[in-house]
């Protein structure tokens, strides 16, 4: 009798540690997540920052200090460009972060479409990540 209670008591501890490295393992899993999410999100905070800040309305104004500050502050393996199209899909502005060269194997591209002072603007931003030097 002594052996069956033993017996069951180190089933009921083996329940007990798996039961426990399950729910520790389901609190540490990390899903993998696409790093074009990740690009994705840089780009649409980097356009959100220039929104609420006016930057974006300075840059059509033809100031386009704030908006390259904005750019050169993304993480360095992140090259970014912004350009700014008018109603006629002419060209009023491109800026480009410095240092990055052609596009590496992950793009992704951001339009957003704005209104500023009755004028319509085509915002698109791209973002890549920067070709590492072989």
């Amino acid at each position: 009798m002594k052996g069956l209670v033993i017996t069951i008591d180190a089933l009921v501890a083996v329940a007990f540690l798996f039961i426990a490295a399950l729910i520790l393992y389901t609190q540490t899993f990390q899903p993998y997540a696409p790093n074009g999410i990740y690009l994705k999100q840089i780009t649409l905070d980097a356009l959100t920052v220039m929104e609420k800040t006016e930057i974006l309305d300075s840059a059509i104004s033809g100031n386009s200090s704030g908006m390259r500050r904005i750019i050169e502050t993304t993480p360095e393996l992140v090259c970014m460009q912004i350009s700014i199209l008018n109603s006629s899909d002419d060209q009023i502005l491109i800026i480009s972060k410095n240092d990055c060269g052609e596009y590496g194997q992950e793009l992704q591209v951001v339009i957003m479409p704005t209104v500023r002072a009755g004028e319509f603007y085509t915002v698109k931003a791209e973002s890549w990540y920067r070709k590492e030097s072989t």
